[in-house]
Order: structure tokens, then sequence, then C-alpha cells
């Protein structure tokens, strides 16, 4: 106390999450429930979502996925906790937010030039860029490869 602070603010770690929040935690479930439900609703009413997922069953997964969870809680965080200006944020006058992952911004053909890629490859990230998926960035290969990683496709072929 008392003394300045000379460090860069900008280099800093911004705080995400506070656990001391005034929510219990079957009010923050109950938000994490409507955030999904959102989310479906947005992959409903977004064409290009519906053609690359045409059912509900896959609507529903996609939403279910990590980056709707942290836009989620990230919007509580922002809004001070507060569940009715949080839930203002989920749908704003526009319609609902629809949050993407790097599973739902690859297309069917480019999933499966990855796993080609990979079996010829193995996990050399840099050469299947550089033979099969030129314009994905080296970031986005990677973290699709460990989000592949979590669907049945792999565990068929690694079974």
């Amino acid at each position: 106390p008392g003394e300045s602070d000379n460090r860069n603010q900008q280099k800093m770690e911004m705080k995400v999450w506070d656990p001391d929040n005034p929510l219990t935690d079957r009010q923050i479930d109950q938000f994490l429930v409507v955030a999904r439900a959102v989310g479906t609703f947005a992959r409903a009413l977004d064409c290009s979502s519906s053609i690359r997922q045409p059912s509900l069953h896959m609507s529903a997964a996609a939403a279910s996925r990590d980056i709707t969870l942290f836009h989620a809680m990230d919007t509580l965080q922002r809004n001070g906790y507060d569940l009715a200006k949080a839930m203002a944020t989920l749908v704003p006058q526009g319609g609902p937010v629809l949050c993407r992952d790097e599973m739902e911004e690859w297309s069917a053909s480019e999933a499966m030039l990855f796993e080609e890629a990979l079996e010829k490859y193995g996990k050399d990230f840099n050469d299947i860029r550089q033979d099969f998926l030129p314009w994905k960035s080296l970031a986005s290969i990677v973290q699709f490869y460990y989000m592949w990683k979590t669907t049945d496709r792999y565990i068929q072929q690694v079974w």
C-alpha cells in the first residue's frame, strides 16, 4: 500500500473469472444450460451452420463444446455476474450470439484432407499444412487436431 505500480498494465494478465462471485453453483449451471440453448438456437438461425450440421442433435452437441461455455462464463464475468445483463448479452437486439470453434470452421472435405495427411505424416503439422492444407494456419491445424482427438472418428481410427 502506498507504493506506485510501475508495471506495464497492458502486459499483465487479465482476470477472466472471479470464484468469489455472488452467484450460487446452481445459478451458474442454469446460466450455462441457457447459453447452450442459445447456441443451439443461433445455429438453427445460421444458414452455414444448418448446412454443416443439419440435425438438431449435432447442433446441440456443437453448442455444448468448450467455446460456448467459455463465452458464457466470460459473459457472466464481463457483466458483473448480473444474470439479467448476461442474458441480454447472449441475445442482443440482432439475435443470439453464435460462437464457433475449429471443429465448426472446417468443412468435411478439409477434415478428410487432415485425416489423410495425419495418416501420411503423423503429427508433423508443418508438413500437413504445407502439403495438404496451406490455406489453414498452423495454430488452426493444431487446435483442430486436439479437438478431432475427442471425436468418434479418432476413436474408430485408434481401435
